[in-house]
C-alpha cells in the first residue's frame, strides 16, 4: 500500500515538470541609450519576444524617474486588443509606473511591437526605463515572461565636438628665377646727345696746346691759300713770295755795291 502511494506522488511530481513551461518570452525596450534636453520629447518601443511559444495575452509594467520624465501617451501596436481595466491599464506619472495589458488574437509565434511610449523630459539628469516585475506574457497556460531590457536616458545639454579647425600645409615656394635679358641700346645719329669739351684750364696738357698750334697753321694756310683751302694754290703763293723776297734782297745788295 506504501508503495502504490509513493508511485503516485511520483508519477504526480513527473507529470507536473512535463506540464511546466519550458519557453521563457521576452520585453525589449528600444533604444537602448537616449540623450535629451530638457522639453524634449521621445520615444520608446517595446517590442514583445515569444522565444518560441505561441503567445496571447502581454501585460507590461515600465518604471521610470517621475522627476526626470513624464509619459504624455502609449499607442499598442498592431492586432493588439487592449484591456481597459484599472489593474491593466493606467499611467502615473507621479509614481512613474506604466501598466498596459493587451491581448493577441490567434497569438503570435514571432516578434512584434506591444506599442510605443511617448516620453518628454523634465529636467536635466540621468535615470533608467525598465520593465517591472509585475510584467506577464501568457502562452494557452502559463506566464512565461522570463526577461527584459532597459533604456538609459540622459537629459541635459547635448555635447557638440568642436570642429578642428583645418591647418593648411605651409609650403615654401622658391621663385621661379627670371632669366637675364641683355639691354639692347638702339642710338640713331640724331638723337645722339652732343659731348660737350671739358674746360681747359691754364694747365692744359700738351695736347690741348698742339690741338691750339694746329688751329694757327690751318688760319695761316687758309690766309694763304686766299680762302680758297686750296694746298696747290698755297704753295704756290708761298714759292711767289719766296722770289719775290729773293728778288728784293738781290737788288738790295745790287745797290750796296754801286
Amino acid at each position: 500500500m506504501k508503495n502504490k502511494s509513493l508511485q503516485y506522488i511520483l508519477a504526480s511530481l513527473v507529470a507536473m515538470f512535463v506540464t511546466l513551461p519550458v519557453f521563457a518570452a521576452t520585453f525589449t525596450l528600444s533604444p537602448a541609450n537616449v540623450s535629451v534636453e530638457a522639453g524634449q520629447k521621445f520615444d520608446a518601443v517595446v517590442t514583445l519576444d515569444p522565444q518560441g511559444a505561441k503567445n496571447y495575452t502581454a501585460k507590461v509594467e515600465l518604471k521610470y524617474p517621475a522627476d526626470l520624465l513624464e509619459v504624455t501617451s502609449f499607442n499598442f501596436g498592431d492586432k493588439w486588443v487592449p484591456f481597459s481595466k484599472p489593474d491593466y491599464d493606467s499611467i502615473d506619472n507621479t509614481t512613474g509606473i506604466l501598466l498596459k495589458t493587451a491581448g493577441y488574437p490567434g497569438g503570435t509565434t514571432s516578434a512584434v511591437s506591444l506599442g510605443t511610449v511617448s516620453f518628454v523630459a523634465k529636467a536635466n539628469g540621468s535615470g533608467t526605463i525598465s520593465v517591472g516585475s509585475n510584467s506577464q506574457i501568457f502562452d494557452a497556460n502559463y506566464n512565461i515572461f522570463g526577461g527584459s531590457s532597459q533604456i538609459s536616458v540622459v537629459i541635459g545639454p547635448v555635447a557638440t565636438a568642436t570642429p578642428t579647425p583645418l591647418v593648411a600645409a605651409a609650403y615654401t615656394v622658391a621663385p621661379t628665377p627670371k632669366p637675364i635679358q641683355k639691354a639692347v641700346v638702339s642710338v640713331s645719329p640724331s638723337s645722339a646727345p652732343f659731348l660737350l669739351p671739358s674746360p681747359v684750364s691754364s694747365g692744359a696738357p700738351v695736347a690741348a696746346q698742339n690741338q691750339g698750334r694746329t688751329g694757327l697753321f690751318a688760319a695761316i694756310g687758309n690766309i694763304v691759300s686766299l680762302g680758297t683751302g686750296s694746298v696747290w694754290l698755297a704753295i704756290l703763293v708761298i714759292v711767289v713770295v719766296v722770289v719775290l723776297v729773293a728778288f728784293s734782297l738781290r737788288l738790295r745788295k745790287r745797290k750796296k755795291q754801286k
